[in-house]
C-alpha cells in the first residue's frame, strides 16, 4: 500500500494496514493529527511527516518552506522552541482521537517522526532534539479503563528520509514532479 504526503510517497506494503489520518473528519475540536496510522504484528504506528526540501515550482511555497526550514533549524539551539511541543501535541491528540473513535490499543504504540531535511540531521545536536521531543510524549498508558487492560508501551523514533530505506518496514521516495502542496 502506497500513501503520499508532502511530496513523498511512502510504501507500507510490510504493514497489515495503513491509512491517511490527517483528514477533515479527524480534525475536530482543534486537535492536531498525525499524517498516517499504520499497523503491523508488533505495534500501532502514528507517523508524522515533515518535508523541508523544496519540491514546488510555486515561489510562494518556496518562501514558506524556506522560512519553516530556518525556524525548525533554530530549534536545535533554542531550549524553548515550539517544534518539540507541536510534535508532542500531534501524537497525543492523535492517540486521543483514535480512542474516541472506538479503537483500542492492543499492541505497543510507535510514534514516528519522519523528516526530509538533510542539513538538520547532520547536526551533532540531533540527540538533544530527540530528548526534547521525547519530553512531550508519554512513555506509556496505564489506567483502569477497559480500553487499557494493561500498560501499553509507547516509544518514539525519528528518521531522516536521506537514510533511504527507513526502519520498521517503511520505505519512501521523494516525488520528482513539482507539487503545489508544501
Amino acid at each position: 500500500m502506497k500513501l503520499t504526503e508532502s511530496g513523498m510517497e511512502f510504501d507500507f506494503s510490510a504493514f497489515n494496514s495503513a491509512k491517511c489520518y490527517d483528514t477533515p473528519e479527524n480534525q475536530c475540536a482543534g486537535l492536531k493529527i498525525v499524517d498516517f496510522i499504520a499497523e503491523n504484528d508488533e505495534a500501532h504506528f502514528f507517523i508524522e511527516v515533515k518535508n523541508y526540501v523544496n519540491v514546488s515550482a510555486n515561489p510562494l511555497v518556496q518562501i514558506a518552506i524556506g522560512k519553516r526550514q530556518k525556524t525548525d533549524y533554530l530549534m536545535l539551539n533554542d531550549p524553548v522552541a515550539a517544534f518539540p511541543l507541536e510534535i508532542g501535541m500531534k501524537f497525543k491528540d492523535s492517540m486521543l482521537r483514535w480512542l474516541a473513535s472506538g479503537n483500542e490499543f492492543t499492541k505497543p504504540i510507535a510514534l514516528l517522526l519522519i523528516v526530509n531535511l538533510p542539513t538538520l540531521f547532520q547536526s551533532r545536536d540531533i540527540e538533544l532534539l530527540r530528548r526534547r521531543i521525547t519530553g512531550y510524549i508519554p512513555d506509556g498508558i496505564n489506567t483502569q479503563l477497559e480500553q487499557f487492560p494493561k500498560m501499553t508501551k509507547v516509544f518514539f523514533d525519528m528518521m531522516n528520509v536521506a537514510e533511504g530505506r527507513l526502519r520498521y518496514g517503511v520505505s519512501v521516495s521523494v516525488q520528482s514532479s513539482t507539487s503545489e502542496n508544501a
